[in-house]
């Protein structure tokens, strides 16, 4: 079961493993911009996503979570650029691999 989390207008939204995962790098690290890593892309969410927009040229991507990313190739690029704009930055690399993430997903479907 994921967690849920109590939106501003009081309603409950129930959020993906991942978004879980972000929420616990953001809580700990709120005053920095988090590259979190999926697949071969960073991803900007929520707040850090308008930094990206408006100070890394960034396209907010379709969803309802507001979110903006770039490939992996630009990672030094775009952490400089931030950083040189007084931002701090947090990179969440993703560990698991392919084999990993079938593994787990069969185990939690076996639940």
């Amino acid at each position: 079961d994921f967690p849920n989390i109590k939106m501003a207008n009081g309603e409950k939204k129930t959020i993906t493993g991942g978004q879980a995962q972000w929420w616990e790098h953001k809580c700990a690290n709120f005053d920095s911009v988090i590259f979190f890593k999926v697949g071969k892309f960073y991803e900007l969410f929520e707040m850090d996503s308008h930094v990206g927009v408006e100070h890394l040229g960034l396209m907010y991507m379709a969803g309802e979570q507001p979110h903006a990313g770039f490939p992996e190739k630009v990672y030094a690029t775009m952490a400089e650029r931030v950083v040189r704009k007084g931002f701090r930055v947090v990179v969440v690399e993703q560990t698991e691999t392919p084999a990993q993430l079938e593994e787990r997903n069969k185990r939690q479907s076996k639940k």
